[in-house]
């Protein structure tokens, strides 16, 4: 008789920070976590892009500030050449501009490393791995505020200009607006996953938009409560 093992994919996590002890502890929290792997532990963005060329990490948890090319260059330089491998910036950093352009070069999560717990960090992690972007809850203000700010400035909007969604894109959009993520929105309007992904994509493709943050600050500015 013979016995055949299931081997569990495992998500390949990649470290990145120029602090060793960061790095150590980062290891320790997520060494339980039996479906993660952490196939590397490095100080800069030059080793990270030496690394990938011949090992393929899902997820890369990089830091900001690192000597020789920053967190936002590496995440740049991955989205352009490896735009398979996703990002999640851990920071101590948490400046508006900061936020604003790891979004922009393509990071998929944003976390401070002062208010973010072991739960946080391993949930940012699955999300992202499930096609999922992820901002703490004081990142979220950070982004909210800005637009807000931006908006008083820019006039008013032309309702006109409103692309055209289907009643069920509009449930599944004010659901995003509320923070819920895929698994979320599937299990509160009983859909499947891949449901609500192909809700979200059509809704990506019609007004173009490049991330979920950028599709919710529609959703904000078009007020979807009222529609």
């Amino acid at each position: 008789m013979f016995l055949i093992q299931e081997t569990m994919n495992k998500l390949k996590i990649l470290l990145v920070d120029d602090h060793q002890i960061v790095r150590d502890g980062i290891m320790k929290i997520l060494a339980d976590e039996k479906d993660f792997e952490i196939i590397g532990s490095l100080k800069d963005g030059l080793e990270v892009l030496e690394f990938v060329k011949t090992s393929k990490p899902d997820i890369i948890i990089a830091d900001l500030s690192m000597p020789i090319m920053s967190g936002i260059e590496l995440t740049e330089k991955l989205k352009t050449d490896f735009p398979g491998i996703k990002v999640l910036i851990l920071s101590m950093f948490t400046d508006e501009a900061y936020v604003y352009n790891s979004i922009k070069a393509g990071a998929k999560g944003y976390l401070p490393k002062h208010d973010s717990t072991t739960e946080t960090l391993i949930q940012a992690i699955r999300a992202i791995a499930n096609g999922d972007e992820y901002y703490s809850t004081s990142i979220k203000k950070i982004v909210l505020k800005s637009y807000i700010s931006n908006a008083k400035n820019s006039g008013t909007y032309d309702n006109s200009q409103k692309v055209q969604l289907t009643i069920r894109e509009k449930e599944i959009l004010k659901l995003f607006v509320e923070g819920h993520t895929n698994n979320a929105i599937a299990a509160i309007l009983n859909i499947s996953i891949h449901t609500v992904k192909t809700h979200k994509n059509n809704i990506m493709q019609k007004c173009n938009f490049k991330s979920t943050v950028e599709m919710i600050k529609y959703a904000l500015r078009n007020k979807i409560e009222e529609w």
